[in-house]
């Protein structure tokens, strides 16, 4: 009988086990979705231990292509404040990633999101007019 409740149990866990798991969005961040459509204008930004270059950067409102290149180092670009959910480029040493973005006309701030480079300068903004 102890065999059969731990039998029992066991599929009862696998059972809650499986249906928690996978299919939906589990209510998270969504994936970021390019626009579609060419570019107007690309924005080069370079990352390098620990700075953007350019750190700021005034652009048109519209699609943007933003090309990262590490100088040195592994590094990301993020937008700051969920204003572009789900963006994000990442580069290694000598790399280079690029994806288009949306921008409309503001401030956007942007940082590298690997654990102590923002507090070490890596931020910038880019104004969209």
């Amino acid at each position: 009988m102890t065999r059969l409740r731990a039998a029992l149990g066991a599929v009862v866990i696998a059972v809650l086990v499986a249906s928690c798991g996978g299919g939906g969005d589990g209510g998270g961040a969504k994936p970021y979705r390019e626009p579609k459509g060419a570019a107007d204008e690309t924005l080069n930004v370079e990352a390098g231990n620990f700075y953007f270059k350019p750190k700021n950067i005034t652009t048109n409102a519209g699609i943007v292509d933003i090309d990262l290149k590490s100088a040195e180092g592994t590094h990301t670009f993020v937008f700051d404040n969920g204003k572009v959910p789900g963006y994000q480029l990442e580069v290694n040493s000598g790399q280079s990633d690029a994806k288009k973005v949306k921008l409309e006309p503001g401030k956007y701030v942007f940082y590298c999101d690997i654990l102590g480079h923002r507090a070490q300068g890596m931020e910038g903004t880019i104004t969209v007019e």
